[in-house]
């Protein structure tokens, strides 16, 4: 079912609405009534609600500063406005935020479900386009990059006069008739391939939209292929030099260079030739590089191993920690090291109750060395702490509610800041998963505790004698530019308007 949230001042108008139809027919729920648009602000926050039935003129709030505000988030709701104003201004205004339905007052139970039966037909339409678009480009991308994997493992391990039969790929991917350009950057170092990835992506997506870029990486230099989409390359070309313009060096050798391909097949021929030679491989998914190695056995055993060490008892662990100590006492390759032990760190992450941030850091710490020793040290040293955490239970909130509760601290600034787009862009999990999370854990909405965070961080400003710049107050606090809006809400938490406060 779809949720609706009603926000009208006038007590009798949203308590009529709410009774007069049977949302349940209609295939809607309910979920709140709010008496003004700060209200509906937080109520939206906290429950993601599909559809928005409110009124233009309320106090806090209006409803197109509301539609306002939630258009600059991440949140996909449709809109209806309800107003007692007749005025074309209004709608608009509505109409620039592709608000489409627009009700006078007085209306009648017929005008309010044809208009909420016009925004669930368009709700559902674009969900499923929406839906159909990503899930196919996700679908088609990751076929692609893991065919390319797979073929360029192939290329690489076989006889040196033998290539793969790309027939079995051909259902998918065109090999023989499209036109394709690989470039080579030169001279470029390691410490320096995740910052010049992250720019030519950027040059690609703004230049070349819905063109792939893949890439391989061997020691100092870049490999890039993707479709040929342009009469003339010289703009892009001008581009990929200036990467390497810091670089000082006394040889005329080319830093940039950039062959054109009759197809695919013989692209990836030339390429695989060029890098089979060398002892570690990345092929690039996106800036993060995935070395090319033969172990199989090896990694199977290990995620084996790790699976184990969330399982047993503390003696059995020991056993476990000792075996995976070995088998890293057996690679000699410092990037299959970190490559093994990041798995092994993300498991244990995924499965063990460990905080994904301080997992995070550890993983960088890792790729910041290259010595075996010193790797093998750090992820045993790492794995039994994380397995020791494991097994703890004296947190007063977990993990996951710990990671929101520091993100907030750290973005109180973004007035945008909503549970949905912390769920699904910094922990990537279901927003409903994580806000049930929240309410139990803490026992009070995501809102609430929003809304208190920022009086609190408002109070700690005005009280170092900033009672001066209560828009920038305001602004520090996430309510933007409106010290309007941050009056209200701190008066309504305190009961004294911030400069009352600050002299208080």
């Amino acid at each position: 079912m779809l949720k609706l949230i009603i926000a009208d001042d006038e007590r009798i108008i949203r308590e009529s609405i709410s009774t007069l139809i049977d949302w349940n027919s209609l295939g809607i729920e309910l979920i709140g009534l709010c008496s003004d648009g700060i209200e509906a602000y937080n109520m939206i926050l906290d429950e993601c609600p599909d559809i928005v039935l409110t009124d233009i003129r309320m106090p806090g709030l209006s409803g197109l500063d509301l539609i306002e505000r939630i258009s600059q988030t991440d949140l996909n709701i449709q809109f209806i406005l309800l107003s007692g104003f007749g005025e074309f201004e209004y709608a608009k205004q509505a109409m620039r935020y592709r608000v489409h339905h627009y009700l006078l007052k007085p209306c009648n139970e017929e005008q309010i479900i044809e208009s909420i039966k016009d925004v669930i037909q368009e709700h559902y339409h674009q969900k499923a386009f929406q839906d159909m678009q990503n899930r196919q480009k996700i679908l088609l991308s990751n076929l692609h990059y893991n065919l390319l994997s797979n073929i360029i493992h192939e290329w690489i391990f076989l006889p040196e006069d033998s290539n793969p039969s790309l027939e079995a790929y051909s259902g998918f991917m065109d090999f023989y008739n499209t036109n394709y350009e690989l470039c080579f950057l030169y001279f470029l170092e390691e410490e320096r391939l995740e910052q010049v990835l992250s720019q030519v992506y950027l040059y690609m997506k703004k230049q070349a939209p819905g063109i792939t870029v893949y890439s391989i990486y061997v020691k100092n230099t870049l490999l890039l292929f993707f479709e040929s989409h342009q009469v003339s390359y010289e703009a892009m070309d001008t581009f990929f030099q200036s990467l390497s313009l810091d670089r000082e060096s006394a040889d005329q050798v080319p830093v940039y260079r950039r062959t054109s391909f009759s197809n695919l097949s013989s692209l990836l021929e030339t390429a695989a030739s060029k890098v089979k030679r060398y002892g570690v491989i990345y092929f690039m998914n996106g800036i993060r590089p995935v070395p090319i190695c033969n172990y199989k056995t090896v990694i199977t055993k290990l995620d084996e191993l790790a699976a184990l060490l969330l399982k047993d008892e503390a003696q059995n662990c020991q056993t476990h920690l000792s075996e995976i100590r070995r088998i890293l006492e057996g690679i000699s390759s410092p990037d299959f090291i970190r490559q093994v032990g990041s798995s092994i760190i993300i498991k244990l992450t995924v499965e063990g109750n460990y905080p994904p941030i301080n997992a995070t850091e550890f993983l960088m710490q890792l790729n910041q060395h290259t010595e075996p020793e010193i790797l093998r040290a750090m992820l045993l040293d790492k794995i039994d702490a994380m397995v020791e955490h494991s097994s703890e239970s004296s947190r007063s909130y977990s993990s996951l509610i710990e990671d929101v509760m520091q993100y907030v601290e750290e973005n109180i600034d973004n007035p945008n800041l909503t549970l949905k787009w912390i769920s699904e862009n910094h922990l990537f999990m279901n927003v409903d998963y994580v806000s049930k999370r929240f309410i139990k854990e803490t026992n009070q909405k995501f809102s609430n505790y929003l809304s208190n965070m920022r009086i609190q961080k408002a109070k700690q400003l005005l009280s170092e004698g900033h009672a001066g710049q209560i828009q920038w107050v305001a602004q520090q606090v996430g309510c933007g530019n409106n010290p309007q809006y941050f009056s209200q809400i701190f008066k309504k938490s305190t009961g004294l308007t911030p400069s009352a406060y600050a002299k208080k």
